[in-house]
Formats: structure tokens, C-alpha cells, sequence
């Protein structure tokens, strides 16, 4: 473990500077064994560092830093120089920093140091810091020609990297379903994941079946795939023949009755009658 030296460029004064080459090499002495919690935060959120202390002892400096790069800390007797990173705050006279909107970048190890007044050990403790995003809820879309249906999962803006997953599908060894592409992309800003995959479904293999795609725990509503046209209902057919029939049957003695009225109509017309001489 290295702990982070601010060396001349930060102290102009001399004897400064000799004070605190004494304290780096009190660093470097024998000191208590290094632990390591876990903290989680979310991207976008604020996450609170707080490093454990000997209540009954005074604290001459604390400071935080990340793969050997100062984040936040203090120093009772001078003044640490400015170079912190700008989301952080030292809580007052506390070995604790509040880091605000997180980044993925943020994820990693952490290194709290801390000194008492009167002893010449340093107290040293790793906190990992597990920074996540949950992703999108998957979008599922599906395309179907003759027996094969493409089914597409999309996901996005998750953090870190995870596997997207097909549910309902078997263990992938069937004929009837192959996936066909992977994407995964990582923002470089956000460092931020999308995350898409294409699935072919042979539908003539069987029926069909309820399926659905998940990725870090999100998962897509289910889908019905390979769904068979229903043929049409024998009983409706019948209904509707029997309907048919019936309909006919009752037009039959109207338009009897329409031809004779016509019949009726043209012998009594009189510029169909026979003139007298």
C-alpha cells in the first residue's frame, strides 16, 4: 500500500516541507493491518465515506485518496492545498467525505489515513466503493415470416457491464432457437453500457412458447412466440352455413310473390291490351 506524498510543488516553505517528510516516513513505519469494507452508490447519487476512528483519541490528519491520488482530507495544525476533487466535502473535524454525483469513473478502492496527536503510527483502511446504474428495461420487438420469428432485445444506460440473458428459451441446445448477435457498447463519457441481442425461433419444431430477456436484473415483459394461426372454428362455419341457408329459404316465397304481382301488373296494363275494330 502507497501512501500518497504531497511533495514541493504544493509546499513552498521550507521547514514546511521537513515536517511533513517526517510525517511520510512515519507512514512508511509499521502500521495497524489494513481492512476493507464495502460501500455502494448510484450513478447520479451522493454516497457518504466515512472512515473509522478512535473515538477517544484526537485526529491530527485525515485524508482520503484513490490509486494514490489525494480525493479530500485535513490537517489540524496547516492548511491542505486545494487539489481536491471538486464533488467532495470533508464533514467538519470528522474522518469523513461526502463524494456527490457519482460517476462510473468513481468506482474503485479507497484509502483512509489517519494519524492521532501523540502516536506516530498511521491507521490505514481500504474502502471499495461498488458504483452501479440500473439498466433500461428491456425492449422486446419481433418479426415473423413463414416459420422463423426474429425476436431483438434492447437494453441501456446500465452500469457495470452485464450479460443479457434469454428466459423461457431451454438450455439452448434446440434446434428451435439460436442466438444470432451480441451488441455491447460502452459510452465513452459515461462509460455507461447499452446492450442488444437477436434471437432466431424455427416455429415449425412446435407450439408456442412465453419468453423474455433480462440484464442486470431487469427483466422484459413476457412474449408469445411462434403463436399458430387459429384455423377457423368448425361450429362458426356451420352457424354460419345453417344462417345462410335460412336467409334463402325466406327469400324464396318473396320473390315468388314479387313475380307474380309483375305478372299480375303487365296483364292488367291497358298499353298491353288487344285494340277492338
Amino acid at each position: 500500500m502507497m501512501v500518497l506524498s504531497w511533495g514541493a510543488p504544493y509546499f513552498t516553505n521550507p521547514s514546511l516541507l521537513q515536517q511533513l517528510l517526517t510525517v511520510i516516513l512515519t507512514v512508511t513505519l509499521p502500521s495497524e493491518s489494513a481492512a476493507q469494507t464495502e460501500l455502494r452508490g448510484e450513478i447520479g447519487q451522493n454516497v457518504t465515506i466515512s472512515c473509522p476512528v478512535e473515538r477517544q483519541n484526537t485526529i491530527k490528519f485525515f485524508y482520503l485518496q484513490k490509486d494514490e491520488v489525494f480525493v479530500n482530507g485535513f490537517y489540524t495544525s496547516r492548511t491542505i492545498p486545494k487539489e481536491k476533487w471538486p464533488n467532495t466535502r470533508v464533514v467538519h473535524g470528522k474522518a469523513t467525505v461526502q463524494m456527490l454525483h457519482l460517476k462510473a469513473s468513481h468506482d474503485g478502492d479507497y484509502e483512509c489515513h489517519i494519524q492521532y496527536n501523540g502516536s506516530e503510527n498511521v491507521s490505514s483502511i481500504v474502502i471499495h466503493l461498488s458504483v452501479t446504474a440500473k439498466y433500461s428495461k428491456p425492449n422486446v420487438t419481433m418479426s415473423c415470416d413463414d416459420n422463423i420469428c426474429l425476436v431483438t432485445c434492447a437494453s441501456h444506460g446500465g452500469y457495470p457491464r452485464a450479460e443479457l440473458m434469454w428466459n423461457g428459451v431451454g438450455d439452448g441446445s434446440s434446434p428451435a432457437w439460436k442466438v444470432l448477435n451480441v451488441s455491447e457498447e460502452s459510452d465513452p463519457d459515461t462509460m455507461l453500457y447499452n446492450t442488444s441481442s437477436t434471437s432466431s425461433f424455427n416455429c415449425s419444431y412446435g407450439a408456442k412458447r412465453l419468453i423474455n430477456c433480462s440484464v442486470g436484473g431487469v427483466a422484459s415483459d413476457m412474449l408469445p412466440v411462434c403463436v399458430p394461426k387459429d384455423p377457423p372454428d368448425i361450429y362458426i362455419l356451420i352457424v354460419i352455413g345453417i344462417c345462410s341457408l335460412l336467409g334463402l329459404i325466406a327469400l324464396i316465397p318473396l320473390l315468388l310473390r314479387w313475380k307474380h304481382k309483375k305478372e299480375q301488373t303487365r296483364a292488367g296494363d291497358p298499353k298491353e291490351a288487344i285494340p277492338l275494330n
